[in-house]
């Protein structure tokens, strides 16, 4: 297999903690990958910024770690390998099924106190929000695959710039008869849009998907499909 290296670019936060969820996915992702060299960097808010990551890099495969085709994933992280000369962008994370696995293990793991997934009368995916297109249709397939995964009815929602609300859609099922809604939450990492799923007024709010090994074989996925 090719040794390439592996740049991961991320958004960024604002309060950046010790150990992030990009930094643990890389970790997962050097385990399965000992042979390549596994970096990590953010578009903004936070260092080391993607010039930084690679710099010294000679044809890296650079992964936009993002859910959806937004600004970032559009513009920004191309922008940044043609800055530095060389090397190929992969595909961001997207819609995938390994994806779908690690939302639906999360909404089974907050659920279990009310008895599963049997205990929910309907389920929303709460997902950022996009003004951009490609990236509502991505959430829209997402929520295929995880209906299909779940074998239940999910309505797709939004924290920003796109309609239904998440609040909306929880009090939209609740007038339809629904008891009980859960949230399974198409985010990757804690933060205000995860804290601001807590007050739709749903009954179950999943853990954002975090570092899931999912996630870790996705991006290996991602790598492989470059240096195939």
């Amino acid at each position: 297999m090719s040794t390439r290296p592996l740049v991961l670019l991320a958004h960024g936060s604002r309060r950046p903690g010790p150990s992030s969820v990009l930094s643990r996915t890389a970790e997962r992702v050097g385990t399965i990958l000992p042979e390549v060299e596994v970096r990590t960097g953010y578009v903004e808010l936070q260092p080391p910024d993607p010039a930084m990551a690679l710099e010294g890099l000679v044809d890296p495969v650079v992964l936009p770690f993002f859910l959806a085709r937004g600004y970032h994933v559009v513009h920004d992280v191309p922008a940044a390998v043609e800055r530095h000369g060389s090397g190929t962008v992969a595909e961001h994370l997207g819609v995938e099924a390994h994806l779908a696995e690690a939302v639906a293990q999360r909404l089974h793991e907050a659920s279990a106190p009310l008895g599963g997934l049997a205990g929910l009368d309907h389920i929303v995916l709460g997902a950022a929000g996009s003004r951009q297109a490609a990236a509502l249709e991505e959430v829209e397939a997402i929520t295929r695959l995880l209906e299909t995964r779940l074998g239940r009815e999910v309505t797709p929602a939004y924290l920003s710039a796109a309609r239904p609300s998440v609040r909306d859609a929880v009090s939209t099922a609740r007038t339809r008869g629904a008891g009980r809604v859960g949230v399974a939450t198409y985010l990757l990492a804690e933060g205000r849009f995860h804290r601001a799923l807590h007050s739709t007024g749903a009954d179950v709010v999943a853990a954002p998907i975090g570092d899931h090994p999912a996630v870790a074989e996705l991006v290996v996925h991602r790598y492989r499909e470059q240096v195939a």
